[in-house]
């Protein structure tokens, strides 16, 4: 994928963020992109070695099979912690929208009741972890689906059900 200036992107840590500029920085051409989260600290990521790292933003047809996907996604609370941090790191660094979207589902499972009707506590690692994939996903689908960031939960939900 060729990304040029001002193209909008989604980066696998940050969310939606913008290209601003593209620079050369000892020889290696970068894509300067800044966040929308309002830090502006500026993130460089390769020119060359853009896959896993930013990629275009889900179209409504992409966000639509996305919402269909979560439609299957089951509770699954792995108990051994450090397999649990390691398995949502992992999905959350990833970059894909559809790893994003298991670890949503799984914030609605154990941020509330499980299968079994018992509430589950997660940590404050793992809830962070989650939350984090939610804000960038619903972010996402905010622009994809034309709903305001402030009515997009809501919408998902109504999709959902």
């Amino acid at each position: 994928m060729s990304y040029k200036i001002n193209d909008r992107v989604v980066h696998s840590r940050d969310g939606l963020a913008t290209i601003k500029d593209i620079t050369t920085i000892a020889g290696n051409e970068y894509f300067v992109i800044v966040s929308d989260k309002g830090d502006r600290e500026n993130i460089y990521v390769l020119t060359s070695r853009t896959e896993n790292i930013i990629r275009p933003i889900m179209s409504e047809e992409e966000s639509t099979a996305v919402i269909n996907y979560m439609k299957t996604v089951k509770a699954e609370f792995i108990s051994n912690t450090k397999q649990r941090r390691d398995q949502y790191r992992r999905r959350l660094l990833s970059g894909n929208v559809y790893d994003l979207a298991y670890l949503s589902c799984q914030l609605y499972f154990f941020n509330y009741y499980n299968a079994h009707g018992q509430l589950v506590k997660l940590g404050p690692t793992d809830l962070q972890m989650l939350k984090d994939a939610e804000s960038v996903l619903f972010d996402e689908f905010a622009i994809s689906l034309g709903v305001s960031r402030e009515k997009i939960a809501d919408k998902v939900a109504s999709l959902l059900s």
